[in-house]
């Protein structure tokens, strides 16, 4: 049994190795001429190593993980320490640092210690973003969380505190998603929210020891190879051909023809929309991928000739057209020498994806000297604004039920992709490999007849969080019974006296 899978990106590899194990002949194709999607690199002309984007790591991407240990390559993941860097202007510095305390309190002393040094907020707003972000993390039930998808972000918190409290939040949003918070779901940042910060330990940061494409594609290229399978890139589809509510074949580069007995899409899906023909937007399953809006973004690399920073994790910034960055000469000091190189997340980009180059660089430098003094006196050595292979879908409000399921409507056609349907978060690398295992689980039990089990749930250690709403609960009413008890007390003593 023949599975084409279509898009050599982070799910179509984990999909492609999935059913290879499963024991399926599998070709893989990418239109690109290179693998790894959204999560890759090259080096340039000089040598230098490029990102398509600042990849991070979260200790809840526990099915990233696992893929990465069965290609033995999980050892390529540098975990840091628990904190956040805020640059502020003239060098000021707050940092958000989850101590090794049990949850809520390890949340409670890093908010302490932002409170105290961010510049951004008065203090009074400050407290209400911790006590906000506490009720977000601590309050809602799975079914009350779902709820959330029907508001965007910025609603929700205008309905917890003053506007502008969460302005402290906004550089982790807009890096996350490319999208502003006054238009991203609030399910999406809230759910995000509770994983990175349920304890010290899921608040750790990780980064790539080198390029993201270097640590892992080309490990699963070989794994296909030497599984039997084929990777073929230039390869794009140009055409879908459905017969009887099958797919019959594909059209490769405009006049290819290929043919398989099961079909992955994991390409995205302004590209899939495009391929399928008419018939198939009789089915509200494929009229949903319409739904689906690209949020543009972009990277930029600075190399510095001197070193501006000695932080190893990530920073925000808020007011600029970059928001999470890192100085990857402190995080990665055997590849970036000599200097520091900042790697920026410009997003959201929609403001900007049409400007030149050199004006995107100019405005990033002028606020890069606000941030780092020591920049104001440094000459950059090079830099280069990154547009390849960007963007995610919007997670606006109630696109959570548009996205499709991995079992399509066609009986042998199914989809993977972080745009896919999923509960562990609204893209990105653990999205991207969830739903590869789940089209798998899913191809085994339809085609093989097989139930077998690729993806792990998140489990944190919860410290004292499963107290918290029984104390808030019955805290009060047994207090005030212990109060009116001891009134009763003083109160049948005088009369005695």
């Amino acid at each position: 049994m023949k599975a084409l899978v279509m898009g050599g990106g982070m799910s179509g590899l984990a999909t492609a190795i999935n059913l290879l194990d499963l024991g399926l002949e599998v070709e893989i194709i990418e239109a690109d001429d290179m693998f790894g999607g959204r999560a890759s690199s090259w080096l340039d002309e000089d040598g230098d190593m490029i990102d398509n984007a600042l990849h991070v790591f979260f200790p809840y991407y526990v099915n990233l993980v696992n893929f990465f240990k069965k290609l033995d390559i999980e050892k390529n993941i540098i975990w840091k320490d628990s904190e956040f860097y805020y640059a502020q202007e003239d060098g000021k510095e707050a940092v958000l640092r989850f101590p090794n305390l049990p949850a809520p309190l390890h949340a409670a002393a890093a908010y302490v210690s932002l409170i105290k040094a961010y510049t951004g907020l008065p203090k009074w707003k400050m407290i209400f973003t911790a006590l906000g972000m506490g009720m977000g993390v601590s309050r809602y039930s799975k079914a009350q969380l779902e709820e959330l998808d029907d508001i965007t972000f910025g609603m929700w918190s205008m309905r917890v505190a003053p506007k502008g409290a969460f302005k402290p939040m906004e550089p982790g949003i807009n890096g996350l998603t490319f999208t502003p918070s006054s238009m991203i779901s609030a399910k999406v940042m809230i759910n995000w929210f509770k994983k990175v910060s349920g304890s010290a330990e899921t608040s750790r940061v990780g980064f790539a020891n080198g390029g993201l494409g270097e640590i892992w594609v080309g490990n699963c290229l070989d794994y296909i190879k030497g599984k039997g399978g084929t990777c073929k890139l230039g390869k794009a589809v140009t055409a879908i051909d459905i017969v009887d509510g099958k797919i019959e074949g594909v059209t490769v580069n405009g006049s290819e023809k290929r043919t398989a007995d099961i079909y992955v899409s994991a390409i995205s899906p302004y590209a899939l929309r495009k391929l399928l023909p008419d018939e198939s937007f009789k089915l509200g399953y494929f009229q949903d991928l319409w739904h689906f809006q690209y949020a543009p973004s972009m990277s930029l690399q600075v190399w510095f000739d001197r070193k501006l920073t000695d932080c190893e994790v990530t920073y925000f910034s808020n007011d600029c057209i970059f928001n999470t960055y890192a100085d990857l000469s402190n995080v990665l000091p055997h590849i970036f020498k000599g200097g520091s190189m900042f790697e920026m997340v410009l997003s959201p980009a929609d403001h900007i994806v049409g400007l030149p180059d050199e004006v995107i660089f100019d405005t990033a430098i002028e606020q890069i000297k606000k941030l780092f003094p020591l920049a104001r006196e440094a000459e950059v050595r090079k830099w280069k604004v990154v547009r390849e292979r960007q963007g995610v879908y919007r997670a606006y409000p109630g696109m959570e039920k548009r996205r499709p399921y991995q079992r399509s409507p066609y009986d042998n056609f199914y989809l993977t992709g972080d745009y896919t349907k999923t509960h562990v978060s609204s893209g990105g690398m653990e999205a991207a490999t969830w739903t590869a295992n789940h089209c798998s689980e899913l191809i085994a039990a339809d085609k093989l007849g097989k139930t077998i089990s690729l993806n792990e749930e998140f489990n944190p250690d919860r410290g004292l969080m499963p107290y918290i709403k029984p104390a808030m609960r019955y805290g009060p009413p047994l207090f005030g019974a212990w109060a009116a008890w001891k009134i009763a007390r003083r109160l049948i003593r005088g009369g005695k006296a």
